[in-house]
């Protein structure tokens, strides 16, 4: 082809495809999410509290109640028979006594019709409180958003790393030159607490740190990686894995569950 000739449209579709790789590759911010597992386990206990708080609101409002009153029921009618029968055997009854006998057969017959051979017992006095602190307050109004708020907090406010370097957390944003180290002793490590091997510590000028945790924030590990990669790249790599490690040793770069 000579330096004249128009580039054949092969070569232009080549270019373009080039381009457009190159800037597909190009660095990006990098954001946190939540991270499955811990998604699916806060949504499950909500739930389970959810529900645990509709048990006991049902206990509160609806079966205690029942249950007191028609435990007050049977031991009235239950006492009525017994004395009317008793008086009966001394002398003959009344109209209004054995309409009483009859009441009272009536509300008896409808007691075991509703409950069978179980007698309905009195509910103990703590039986309504313990439904109510326990499970109406401590399952469904505390423990729902105990677990809901988590993942709601997650996505409205995640850990951002721009191209330039600068962390953003939740709470603040710390430019490249005001971190002079990470601690990278509890990441990955092999003994101690095995909650404390998905965290890395982000030091500070002012000698604060910031904690970086990926048990909960997906992708945490890439800032992590990216970090102590800058911070010391002939110890960690993009990816916060060890440089070097064998692919056998991989295990060991992943922090344990």
């Amino acid at each position: 082809m000579s330096r004249f000739q128009k580039p054949s449209p092969s070569r232009e579709g080549f270019c373009v495809w080039a381009r457009a790789l190159q800037y597909t590759h190009a660095p990006m911010a990098i954001v946190t999410g939540i991270q499955p597992f811990t998604l699916w386990r806060n949504v499950g206990f909500a739930v389970l509290c959810a529900v645990f708080g509709v048990w006991g609101w049902y206990d509160y409002a609806i079966k205690i109640p029942r249950l007191e009153v028609d435990s007050a029921i049977y031991e009235k009618a239950k006492d009525t028979r017994s004395t009317l029968e008793k008086l009966a055997e001394t002398k003959p009854l009344d109209d209004a006594q054995i309409k009483q006998m009859e009441d009272a057969k009536k509300d008896l017959d409808g007691i075991r019709a509703r409950y069978g051979s179980t007698v309905p017992a009195k509910p103990a006095v703590y039986d309504r409180p313990m439904q109510l602190w326990l499970y109406i307050v401590g399952c469904g109004v505390l423990g729902v958003p105990m677990f809901v708020w988590p993942i709601i907090r997650t996505r409205m406010k995640p850990y951002r790393l721009e191209d330039d370097g600068t962390l953003r957390t939740p709470s603040e944003s710390v430019s490249p030159a005001d971190i002079v180290d990470i601690d990278m002793s509890r990441w990955c490590s092999q003994t101690g607490d095995r909650r404390s091997t998905w965290t890395a510590k982000v030091v500070l000028q002012d000698g604060r740190t910031i904690l970086l945790d990926d048990h909960d924030h997906k992708n945490m590990h890439l800032i992590i990686g990216a970090i102590a990669h800058r911070l010391h790249p002939d110890t960690w790599t993009l990816e916060a894995k060890r440089v070097g490690a064998p692919p056998a040793d991989d295990a060991a770069n992943t922090p344990a569950s």
